[in-house]
């Protein structure tokens, strides 16, 4: 119960300061993708989905979010969707805001929902940067997640021109960006090979990247769950005032907090039943007993949380031999 009533406070946090945070602009910029800009402190911005899934045919591809820092000389953004199309809808929003040029973009990690939308960034200039297994990716997968998405998306998303980074970030990093000061840090492959994570120290705003996510079930199909347990505990240290997700609405230091508490409880328990020779099938209803205080928190939760007990399971297997 205490800790059940903590999860409580700590998700009112959220609330009353994504709350806080209005949009900037209320017009929709596309039919299909009302973008609306979120101000998150002085010159940082969110662009927040309100979907909490992947693709589908009802989000039409636009499932992650994408943030913006306005410098003196120029405008980073961080993620720029699924498709060409996207991307050019978030060039709009960032224009509501600013008429500065995009002059950086970073792809957090490898999946297509974060980079596809490049092209309009590059055909203005913009350096794009991102990690080597992530640029390595972009270039060997492009085909893979165009298909995948319009899979998913029953045609929507279209035909993207992929664009690989073309500055390489290696290990953790500063840049200084105009007036903007610029830490890049690698999460070690934690939510999956190559993730980077934004940290700004002077405006104290986290971007997050799919490493962090808030009101919607973390994907661990990529993962190394106890290196991303290890590296959430890190986080934890730092002074953020703001979170921003790769999925769902903005957050505090406490997302942060009960998502490391979900991934700790889900990691202790496959561990247990592992050792006690019970099979992953086995494990579910056990860690669902022990993470049920979640659910409210992590949309798909039910439909994900076996799956993602699978996922760990094999991470265990393999290291065990």
């Amino acid at each position: 119960m205490k800790l059940f009533h903590m999860l409580g406070i700590s998700m009112l946090v959220i609330f009353l300061v994504a709350c806080d945070q209005a949009p900037t602009t209320q017009a929709p910029l596309h039919p299909d993708y009302p973008m609306q800009v979120r101000k998150v402190v002085d010159d940082v911005y969110a662009v927040i989905t309100p979907a909490r899934d992947f693709p589908n045919k009802e989000n039409k591809g636009w499932n992650s979010n994408s943030s913006f820092v306005v410098t003196d000389e120029g405008v980073l953004v961080i993620d720029t969707g699924s498709s060409d199309l996207i991307g050019q809808v978030l060039r709009k929003a960032i224009a509501t805001v600013t008429d500065k040029p995009v002059r950086w973009v970073v792809n957090t990690h490898g999946h297509g929902d974060h980079w596809l939308g490049n092209k309009v960034f590059a055909d203005e200039g913009a350096e794009i940067m991102a990690s080597d297994e992530v640029a390595a990716r972009i270039e060997e997968e492009p085909g893979y997640w165009i298909d995948l998405f319009n899979m998913m998306t029953g045609g929507f998303t279209g035909e993207s021109t992929p664009v690989v980074p073309g500055t390489i970030i290696e290990g953790r990093t500063t840049r200084q960006l105009g007036n903007v000061s610029v830490e890049f840090i690698p999460s070690q492959d934690s939510h999956s090979p190559g993730d980077i994570l934004v940290w700004l120290p002077k405006q104290k705003v986290l971007v997050t990247g799919d490493v962090v996510y808030t009101d919607r079930f973390p994907g661990t199909f990529e993962s190394r769950m106890q290196q991303w347990i290890n590296f959430l505990a890190e986080l934890k240290e730092l002074p953020a005032v703001a979170v921003i997700p790769g999925h769902g609405d903005l957050g505090t230091m406490a997302a942060i907090e009960q998502q490391y508490q979900l991934l700790e409880t889900m990691m202790a328990e496959v561990v247990n039943g592992y050792e006690d020779d019970l099979q992953a099938f086995e494990i579910v209803p056990v860690v669902k007993a022990k993470t049920e205080k979640f659910a409210p928190y992590f949309t798909g939760y039910e439909k994900y949380i076996a799956e993602s007990v699978s996922h760990i399971y094999l991470q265990i297997e393999a290291d065990a031999f």
